[in-house]
């Protein structure tokens, strides 16, 4: 095998770790190991946020202390695809989060699918991320117990202000702790998911950062 082979492979290595380890931390509540895994000027689009990276670690950080003892979280990733170039590196991959919520005195589990676009970049040897898109597919809310939530409970929620594919996931933030839905957030098969694609492509091929401009 020759040098550049291997070079990429390792590349490839290094930056599904840290992509990988992002998430277990952000589950674990390991803040300060997740700040590691971002750039100090890195973006993160997701559902409620839409700014820099750490930043929004610390907003999580204060969601979580308020959440339920009996709540839990847990993101799952598969099919990932890493592209290198030079110090530039584009990983894609799809994403699971399966929770548990305890919301006036009911348990309900909710699954939200999506796509997580990490644009990562080398600096002084080390791969970090420098953007995140969550690109959102679908979501779901059950009855952790079929029957024992009443039917007037879906009845009065009021997810007119949410997009359609991430209605309970949104209500559920806005619910819990007041945060409504990014003005940047990201639906698969919109025109927004194919530009946001396009600019990290552009940029992993020598191209600026999407929101240089």
């Amino acid at each position: 095998m020759d040098n550049d082979r291997i070079e990429q492979a390792v590349a490839r290595s290094e930056v599904l770790e840290v992509a990988m380890r992002s998430w277990v931390h952000r589950d674990r509540g390991d803040w300060d190991e997740l700040i590691d895994c971002f750039h100090p000027d890195a973006r993160i689009v997701n559902s409620w946020f839409e700014g820099n990276a750490h930043e929004f670690i610390e907003g999580s950080r204060n969601m979580m202390s308020g959440h339920d003892p009996s709540d839990s979280q847990k993101h799952f990733s598969g099919n990932r695809r890493v592209d290198t170039n030079g110090e530039r590196a584009l990983c894609e991959y799809y994403l699971t989060l399966h929770q548990r919520r305890r919301i006036d005195g009911y348990l309900f589990d909710l699954q939200t699918w999506s796509s997580v676009l990490d644009m990562f970049e080398r600096r002084d040897g080390d791969w970090r991320v420098i953007g995140r898109w969550t690109i959102y597919e679908k979501d779901r809310m059950d009855p952790h117990k079929p029957g024992k939530v009443p039917a007037s409970f879906f009845e009065n929620m009021d997810l007119s202000p949410f997009p359609e594919a991430l209605q309970y996931h949104c209500w559920r933030n806005a619910r819990d702790s007041g945060r409504m839905p990014a003005k940047g957030i990201v639906v698969e098969g919109t025109d927004r998911a194919r530009d946001t694609r396009a600019a990290a492509r552009a940029w992993v091929e020598g191209g600026p950062l999407p929101w240089s401009g």
